[in-house]
């Protein structure tokens, strides 16, 4: 029953749909809802080329992939989607089922609790919500400043003193979580293994001695990217290079 619940797709139509891809959207989901899952996916990617995306896209693309037995592609709009939908359960669920399904069972080793705990913190805002918090919290430490610069000259500004050194250090706070956050952003890159296998080589080299071998669905963090091969890095630490085309990027 679980299964059958968590692969229902969004109907939500994306904020500031043009017509058409509002129009394509629909009908995917109506494909969908016939079990016409290919027509759904041709629908889908439409909406994506028209430059629209959001997690809903995203999502019901990948459970259109899941369906047609795409694992390789069904994870891939999955991780997509989680850039959009944090936290969302239904593609927490979806996620564990291509997991479950995947040839590469790959052990990662246990993180320190501080670590846990701070990548958890991290996830609770996305990217778009923290960015405003700081600026609001910004304003805020302003216009607490101008206020208590104003009771200065009347000398009553040292009611203000505490909620101006506070606002402050949330501010600070803020600030260097979103930069960290940037960080991670623009410098972690992931990639979903798309064909049925795939060897990796210990240099970007066809040549280059074999060190392992991935299977479709399988993700990667890519390290660096040298001519049409990439050096990947795997959950558990091992490091390779393999071919560009073996790849999608999230």
């Amino acid at each position: 029953m679980k299964a059958i619940v968590v692969f229902l797709i969004c109907f939500t139509t994306v904020t500031l749909f043009a017509d058409e891809s509002e129009h394509y959207f629909k009908q995917g989901n109506e494909f969908y809802k016939q079990g016409e899952y290919e027509k759904a996916i041709e629908q889908y990617r439409k909406v994506l080329a028209l430059g629209y995306e959001s997690g809903e896209i995203y999502f019901n693309l990948g459970n259109a992939y899941y369906r047609t037995d795409q694992i390789g592609l069904a994870r891939l709009y999955y991780e997509k989607a989680a850039r959009f939908l944090k936290n969302d359960e239904a593609l927490r669920q979806n996620l564990g089922l291509v997991k479950m399904r995947l040839v590469d069972q790959i052990d990662v080793p246990p993180k320190l609790f501080l670590v846990e705990w701070w990548n958890a913190f991290l996830d609770i805002f996305p990217l778009s919500v923290l960015s405003w918090l700081t600026v609001a919290l910004l304003w805020l430490f302003l216009a607490l400043l101008a206020a208590r610069i104003y009771l200065n000259s009347r000398g009553r500004g040292r009611r203000l003193r505490g909620l101006t050194i506070i606002s402050l250090t949330v501010f600070l706070l803020f600030a260097f979580i979103l930069t960290h956050k940037i960080y991670l952003f623009e410098s972690e890159h992931y990639a979903i293994i798309l064909m049925p296998t795939i060897t990796v080589h210990a240099s970007p080299s066809p040549s280059g001695t074999e060190v392992f071998v991935l299977h479709e669905g399988t993700r990667v963090k890519v390290l660096r990217r040298t001519g049409d091969w990439l050096e990947i890095r795997l959950a558990d630490g091992k490091t390779g290079w393999l071919e560009e085309k073996a790849v999608d990027e999230v």
